[in-house]
């Protein structure tokens, strides 16, 4: 494929989205890829991957815990703490 059918093929797939924060992040890809910026995945040790994709896996097969939840946690924890 030449470089301009890719070009086009990515601005059909960029006027597809219509999430704003999706698009914010690749924007933010597209200007640290034009910039040549490291992808912060290469900067993580083989130990630091692991452990994202075990925390990924566990979001995606619903083991989370809910904001509101953590705040509160931390809220007891931090009163704990002060006593």
């Amino acid at each position: 494929m030449e470089t301009s059918d890719l070009k086009k093929q990515l601005y059909a797939y960029i006027d597809m989205i219509e999430d704003e924060t999706k698009l914010e992040m690749l924007c933010e890809a597209a200007e640290a890829y034009a910039k040549k910026q490291p992808d912060i995945l290469d900067l993580l040790t083989p130990e630091q991957l692991e452990r994202l994709k075990e925390s990924i896996q566990q979001a995606d097969e619903g083991k989370t815990i809910p904001h509101e939840e953590v705040m509160k946690m931390a809220k007891e924890w931090i009163n704990k703490a002060a006593k």
